[in-house]
Order: C-alpha cells, then structure tokens, then sequence
C-alpha cells in the first residue's frame, strides 16, 4: 500500500492543477490566435517617457497576478495591451476617437476576465464549462482587440482598375481583416471612383484617406455582424 505521506495534500494537488490549468492557457493563447496576438505586439516608437509610464502602468497591474505561476506570460500580455503601432495616417482621421474608447472599454472588460480566479470563473460565465472553454475565451478576447485595433487603423492597399467595356481607369482600395483563426488576408474591395479625380494617384492623401474610411466602414458591418447582435 502506498505510504500516506507521499501523497500530495489538497492544498498541493489545487496548486498542481492551477499550474497545469495556466500552462494549458497559456499555450492556447499561441495557437489558435497566434498571428492575431503578435499583430501589433511590441511595435511602438513609444518615447522613452511614454515607454517607462507605461512599464508603470504595468507593474501596477501585475498586483492582481501576484499568485500567478507564469508572471512573465502575464506580463507580456499586458504590454501587448498597451503597446499600440498607429499609422501616421491616423493623425489626420478624426473618426478614430470614439472607436478608441470603445477599444479601451474592451481592453478593461478583457483584464477583468485575465484576473479571474480559476473559481471564480464558472461563476462569472456559465458558458465556460472545461479548459477548452476557458482557452477559446481568451482566444476570442484577444481576436476582438485585435480587430477593433484594425478599424481604428485599417491597413489598405491602393490600385488601379480599368472598365472591360468603358476602358475608364478606376481607383481600388483593398482592406485586411483578421480571419477567426487570427490571420490576417485580404477581405474587403472598394471602388474610390475615376483614377483622374485622385491627381497623385494611389499616393494621393485624399484617396489614402477616402480609401481607409470605405475600408472602416466594411470593416465595422463585419465586426458589428459579429460581435453586435
């Protein structure tokens, strides 16, 4: 019969099962949102101001993950939150100020998610029921924030398109989207209009600026379709 002793305590088998249950998380978070969770991660030409009220910011958050097992996980996730690549494009697009608070709004309802307690969870969503839940949770946390950041900021690609019939040169935007897998391709396509109504052509600032609000406003149906029902 096995010695009594060497069985693990309850105390030790919860902490063995947490450990496991973080490791599972955390692997989740590099698989099925992978591409989506290293979209914008890192890439900031934050000054050096910015960058150490930032790493403030993050010490302060990683209060709530004092019992965590994997404090650099965590602490990577939450830099991610934080550090946001914008285009200098945005500078010039008003629009993007509420979508920003929308974003922000997201980002504190993810956090308080990302500090819940094993036991707690089942409690605050009946909806997660097994690891696999908990995962695909995470998972899809992570793809919102990453889409709305793609509307705040979408990337387009400019070309021109000419008529079959008419042979009249048009200007085409081309739209990038985050697929439910976390990668990135090539969705939307819009017509700007005649070619000659944009002077420098696919560099003109006015098509890049025309082009990007017909892309945010495909985008938003998209993301409104999912995430607004």
């Amino acid at each position: 019969m096995e010695n009594i002793k060497s069985l693990p305590t309850f105390a030790m088998q919860n902490k063995i099962i947490m450990h496991y249950l973080l490791d599972l998380f955390a692997a989740g978070t590099l698989t099925a949102s992978f591409k989506a969770f290293f979209f914008f991660f890192f890439a900031s030409d934050l000054s050096e101001k910015d960058q150490k009220e930032i790493d403030a910011l993050i010490d302060q958050r990683m209060k709530n993950f004092q019992n965590t097992n994997n404090p650099s996980n965590i602490r990577n996730t939450l830099r991610w939150l934080e550090h946001e690549k914008y285009s200098k494009e945005l500078s010039n697009d008003f629009i993007r100020r509420g979508y920003i608070t929308e974003l922000d709004e997201l980002k504190n309802t993810y956090l308080d998610f990302y500090k819940m307690y094993i036991t707690e969870i089942s409690n605050a969503d009946s909806d997660i029921k097994q690891v696999a839940d908990l995962i695909a949770r995470n998972d899809q946390y992570i793809l919102q924030i990453s889409r709305l950041r793609m509307i705040i900021d979408p990337q387009i690609q400019l070309s021109q398109n000419i008529h079959k019939q008419t042979k009249i040169v048009y200007l085409k935007v081309k739209g990038y989207w985050l697929s439910d897998e976390g990668v990135k391709e090539r969705k939307f396509f819009k017509s700007l209009g005649r070619y000659d109504s944009y002077p420098k052509g696919i560099k003109d600032e006015n098509a890049i600026q025309d082009g990007r609000a017909k892309i945010r406003e495909a985008m938003l149906d998209e993301y409104s379709s999912i995430y607004k029902k």
